[in-house]
């Protein structure tokens, strides 16, 4: 009579040979092996396989010893140990317990690898430990695979310097291992380095760079303690110990090897430097931002051929502290309004009769006072909050110009600027027209004057911008002009209604020959263009009377009026004109008294 055999017994049977099938395979794959420990009786099972992958002789070794750990002592390399004898002291370990270690196995003669040890402790009935269970797995190729990616991750692959990521975690390792030092931060770049890409092409370029890299890697080597990177394009870094003589031999030698670099074209570096303070240290200073100072440093240096070196000072931290100020307060302040419009007068020269204004802004801090618009104009520039504060602008022009009118007050046109930051904005037109029709403005009392150097960022855009304006009915003057590299050039392209001539093109001295035909010429041209001329800057009588001599009639400057709060300009436009020739009696008279 046949046997019955309970069938699910059976396939437990083959399901269990299937995943011990399995797991073999798999240890195969990734060359590791198991080593099981019985605690009570202290014996113990080893996958033959082990001997493909270690090779003492694991079996004699734990005869002799005893103990797990003494019995892997010979294959382990010596530094790894402590580690050893710390992953198999078992005194504490408890039912469910996991470890995971790595420490470096002998696979033959002279040759260790990395292995990855993985421990689980397996209870009794009672919950007391009964058996470990450790899987060996060769890592070197995973170890190996990670660290080809990190050196990979933590280089320029242009230059193969360090990178800025990777500069900036050993340098704060550098600081912090050296508490007691004051280093030097160094921030460098190559002066129309974009110019070498356009004559010489790209290629030349990326030799240049990775020649200025080998120089740096060889004098940063040569005097050690130090950490070096390329930050990004031709922009490289720094860090060294604050000694003077070393900082001024690492930019003659880095500026030398550039100057004997075989190219037909003067390439010369401009420099930063930053020095650390006690300060720095005591409040752990990121790197990032000692970077910045030196960065900001030599900004002030870049393209000057007389100085090639700048030292971050408290000037340029009074500086920091107060741009940090400005973007930080920036939003509040124009909720709160602490941003007033300011109107400079335009005057017709012979009468001193008011023919209209300029909308200016200044800003009234609670704290700080009167802050100069040529503090905070540039980083809103930068920043892109100049769009905003020529929004507000406009529209309190457009509520002045409303009240003006509601009231029956004479208003003659005000004009207002439009940033380069605003040509790109897609709903400049839709914005002006809005806040235009909002406060019901005739679009003959306000102008929008456009900055000639905008003309050599992007023509095309201001010459879309302009003929739109005009397309609107409204007046388009281009300020500065003259200020620029293609006055003509832009004059030709740029359909304007005004012209606003920059300071510069006035004679400085009497004498100035070349200055007076240049202006005479301009005026000239303008009044054949029928073109209204406006000259700004006017700042004497001698200018004045110039001005008038070559046909020039309108002009803007403190000689007649300087910036002022708005109920000052409405003062000045009920008061009587005076016209020159009683302006400059009463002057004489002032003198005299």
């Amino acid at each position: 009579m046949a046997e019955w055999i309970d069938p699910g017994i059976e396939q437990e049977k083959k399901q269990d040979e299937l995943e011990e099938l399995k797991e073999r395979l798999i240890l195969q794959q990734t060359a590791s092996f198991t080593v099981e420990y019985d605690l009570k009786n202290r014996k113990f099972y080893i996958d033959p396989s082990y001997k493909n992958y270690i090779r003492e002789d694991w079996e004699q070794d734990f005869i002799r010893s005893k103990e797990m750990g003494r019995a892997h002592r010979r294959a382990v390399l010596r530094q790894d140990h402590e580690m050893l004898d710390a992953f198999f002291d078992f005194s504490d370990l408890k039912a469910g317990d996991r470890r995971i270690g790595k420490a470096r196995f002998r696979i033959d003669r002279h040759r260790f690898e990395w292995f990855r040890m993985s421990l689980v402790c397996e209870g009794d009935a009672k919950g007391e430990p009964e058996r470990v269970v450790i899987t060996f797995s060769n890592v070197q190729r995973e170890i190996d695979a990670m660290e080809k990616v990190e050196f990979l991750l933590s280089q320029d692959p242009l230059t193969h310097l360090p990178n800025r990521s990777i500069f900036i975690r050993k340098t704060q390792q550098m600081l912090k291992d050296n508490p007691k030092t004051l280093y030097a931060f160094i921030q460098m770049d190559v002066d129309k380095f974009h110019m070498v890409n356009q004559f010489f092409g790209s290629k030349e370029g990326d030799n240049i760079l990775r020649y200025l890299g080998v120089k740096i890697q060889e004098c940063m080597e040569a005097m050690g303690g130090c950490t070096y990177c390329r930050v990004s394009s031709d922009t490289f870094c720094l860090c060294m110990p604050d000694e003077q003589e070393w900082i001024d031999e690492s930019v003659e030698y880095i500026q030398s090897s550039l100057r004997s670099y075989p190219i037909r074209f003067e390439t010369t570096m401009s420099f930063g430097v930053y020095k650390m303070t006690e300060r720095d240290h005591k409040k752990n200073e990121s790197v990032e931002t000692m970077m910045d100072r030196a960065r900001a440093a030599q900004r002030t240096v870049k393209g000057n051929y007389l100085k090639r070196v700048a030292v971050y000072n408290e000037e340029f931290m009074r500086q920091e502290e107060m741009e940090q100020m400005i973007v930080s307060e920036m939003k509040q302040a124009l909720r709160e309004e602490q941003f007033k419009v300011y109107l400079q007068p335009k005057c017709d020269m012979e009468t001193g009769r008011i023919i209209g204004s300029e909308a200016l802004v200044r800003w009234h801090h609670p704290k700080h006072g009167m802050i100069s618009p040529g503090k905070f104009v540039p980083i809103f520039e930068r920043n892109g909050f100049i769009s905003e504060v020529d929004y507000y602008v406009m529209e309190n022009t457009c509520k002045t110009i409303r009240r003006w009118l509601d009231e029956g007050f004479p208003v003659e046109p005000i004009s207002v600027n439009v940033s380069r930051m605003d040509m790109y904005n897609p709903r400049l037109m839709e914005n002006i027209r809005d806040c235009v029709s909002k406060y019901r403005v005739p679009h003959d009392l306000i102008e929008f004057e456009l900055t000639e150097s905008a003309f050599v960022f992007d023509n095309a855009q201001l010459t879309h911008l302009a003929e739109r304006l005009q397309e609107n009915d409204f007046a388009v003057l281009m300020d500065d002009f003259g200020s620029g590299y293609s006055s003509l050039n832009s004059l030709r392209e740029i359909s304007v209604d005004i012209l606003k001539i920059d300071l510069k093109f006035l004679p400085q001295k009497r004498e100035d020959t070349r200055a007076n035909v240049i202006l005479s010429c301009i005026i000239d041209m303008a009044n054949k263009l029928g073109l209204e001329v406006i000259v700004e800057g006017v700042e004497n009588i001698s200018q004045v009377k110039f001005l008038l001599s070559i046909g020039c009639k309108n002009a803007q400057g403190f000689y007649f009026h300087r910036p002022m709060p708005i109920d000052e300009f409405e003062k000045c436009m009920k008061a009587e004109p005076v016209p020159i020739s009683m302006r400059e009696r009463y002057r004489a008279f002032r003198k005299q008294r």
